[in-house]
């Protein structure tokens, strides 16, 4: 999923904790009392990406309604850390590496794979976890016999139509409670949310992503945006014209066309992308195909102060992308346009959006790039227009309204 530029990181570093950052855009509710005092103590694991991670809020939002004093730890990418560092419910984070400990396997040093390994196991053990609950049990099993904990609880299969698996992972022995695809609902964060019964929690919860911000990165975001608006309350769209999968994207003179409709409506645009070369590329063929020359923000902010941008926004439109669960998780109103991936399966639950797709006779396929030659070409994607977007967004703002700051904290299932 494209993502503007975080902390770049020069070289893998062994596992942290980190205590979280205080959001500005959402209440904290964390443990009131030590680890050591906690009713229990629930270690989390779903490493990336950011979009998958903040599918799985939901869960940490029940944990915390339903046990206000547990002790919520969550186990990331170092990388992907900003999605969740700022969480208003998180008690402590894992900061994790992954090459760290692959380059013990590539170099077959065995030995200093054991002694990192057990050293990170002692550290794990000394939280005395009554609960791990894992998103990637396919990977790291050994994460889960470090940390401990006597209730295990493993989501297994949730990337089999993508990776085109067809047996569950043998590691599911290990787990106390382990569910595979046969189990699973379509729907990711319904995949996540089965978690809770075996924490005796009700999984009948709601389904609204969250992701904190702090203060800094809304300042961050206000001084990037403010030289380009007419005012401080004069409102801008931010338009995500990338994604990972060129599978997932629309293009590019289709979000030209968009753009050039909604600066004609007095907004500003926003073109947002990651730091990438060939998506840098992109945004920029969408503003020298526009009318006005949008704001352009490559690789420019870290992932937090998009975030915040996207908070202040009248509405986000973009593919199946990052972005699109950020817009989701902060309440800004948002128009996903879906191809290739299924709706049912990634689509936001929850949140003030508008979801855009159209059934072709091969899709979804969950393929990356797609198969198909000229003219059928992404054909999903094609077959959305200009005008529904259009409409989709103005549905989002209240046609017909002049431009106003965007509405924020509602709920829509």
């Amino acid at each position: 999923m494209p993502i503007l530029n975080a902390n770049k990181q020069k070289q893998a570093l062994p596992p942290s904790f980190e205590r979280p950052l205080d959001p500005c855009n959402k209440s904290i509710r964390r443990c009131p009392v030590t680890r050591e005092e906690a009713s229990e103590r629930i270690l989390i694991m779903r490493l990336a990406a950011h979009g998958d991670i903040l599918m799985a809020t939901p869960v940490v939002q029940a944990i915390r309604e339903a046990k206000p004093n547990a002790y919520i730890t969550w186990i990331a990418e170092r990388k992907e850390k900003q999605s969740i560092d700022a969480h208003p419910a998180v008690d402590e984070l894992i900061l994790w590496d992954s090459p760290y400990f692959k380059r013990f396997l590539r170099k077959v040093n065995w030995l200093g794979w054991l002694v990192e390994a057990l050293k990170f196991r002692r550290l794990l053990r000394d939280r005395h976890f009554d609960a791990f609950i894992s998103y990637q049990p396919e990977e790291w099993p050994l994460l889960m016999l470090g940390s401990g904990a006597q209730n295990t609880i493993g989501i297994f299969d949730t990337f089999r139509a993508f990776y085109r698996s067809k047996t569950t992972s043998q590691y599911r022995r290990l787990y106390k409670h382990a569910f595979a695809h046969e189990q699973l609902p379509p729907h990711r964060t319904d995949q996540y949310l089965m978690a809770l019964p075996p924490l005796g929690i009700d999984p009948d919860v709601s389904k609204l992503m969250h992701m904190g911000f702090t203060s800094e990165d809304r300042v961050t975001a206000r001084r990037f945006i403010a030289p380009h608006l007419a005012g401080h309350d004069a409102p801008y769209v931010v338009l995500a014209p990338m994604t990972t999968w060129t599978s997932r994207c629309w293009p590019a003179e289709r979000f030209a066309e968009l753009g050039d409709r909604l600066e004609h409506d007095g907004y500003r645009v926003v073109l947002i992308s990651s730091s990438a070369e060939h998506e840098a590329a992109v945004v920029e063929k969408v503003s020298g195909l526009m009318t006005r020359k949008p704001v352009t923000a490559a690789g420019t902010l870290p992932f937090r102060a998009m975030a915040a941008l996207l908070a202040d926004a009248a509405a986000l439109v973009s593919g199946d992308t990052g972005p699109m669960h950020v817009a989701a998780a902060v309440g800004a109103p948002f128009v996903a346009l879906f191809g290739s991936t299924p709706v049912d399966n990634l689509a936001p639950l929850a949140g003030p959006g508008v979801v855009l797709s159209h059934s072709v006779p091969c899709g979804p396929c969950y393929q990356k790039h797609c198969l198909l030659a000229d003219p059928d070409k992404n054909l999903c994607m094609r077959k959305i227009t200009v005008d529904e977007a259009y409409a989709a967004f103005r549905s989002l703002v209240n046609a017909g309204s002049p431009p106003q700051p965007s509405p924020k904290g509602r709920e829509q299932d």
